[in-house]
């Protein structure tokens, strides 16, 4: 599945999403209440990709229900923020390795990305994938 966002608005949320921010991901629990969690990510080819692994209870509420929200916020102050809203996809084979070092080296030093990623090798590792379906963005005036 594809974005069906516009061009223009890619292209904000390929610059907006640009820095190595933290994604605040939402599921829907087993009770329907929201669960959330903060993640690391990746936007590219107009989707989002999220790593985490089986035992998590976002694995569970997606597997169950494929609604996702994600809240990304500038820091310090959230002055500038997007939400992003979409079915998720999970993908669960050996195709998840480049994606998930791909978001790994947006956040560890270069040094460490190697033990990093033989440790994640250990874990029943899979990549959620997102490709929005309704975007919002937010700016405080005084930005």
């Amino acid at each position: 599945m594809t974005s069906g966002l516009t061009p223009q608005e890619t292209a904000r949320l390929e610059e907006f999403l640009s820095p190595s921010r933290i994604a605040v991901v939402a599921t829907v629990g087993r009770t329907g209440m929201p669960q959330l969690t903060p993640n690391w990510y990746r936007f590219a080819n107009g989707r989002l990709a999220i790593s985490t692994t089986k035992d998590r209870i976002k694995y569970r509420n997606l597997s169950r229900d494929r609604r996702l929200a994600v809240c990304i916020y500038s820091e310090p102050r959230a002055l500038e923020y997007v939400a992003i809203r979409g079915l998720a996809e999970i993908i669960d084979d050996d195709s998840i390795w480049p994606e998930t070092q791909a978001i790994v080296e947006r956040y560890v030093a270069a040094e460490n990305v190697g033990a990093r990623m033989r440790y994640l090798h250990t874990e029943p590792r899979i990549i959620i994938s997102l490709a929005p379906e309704r975007v919002f963005f937010w700016r405080h005036p005084a930005v």
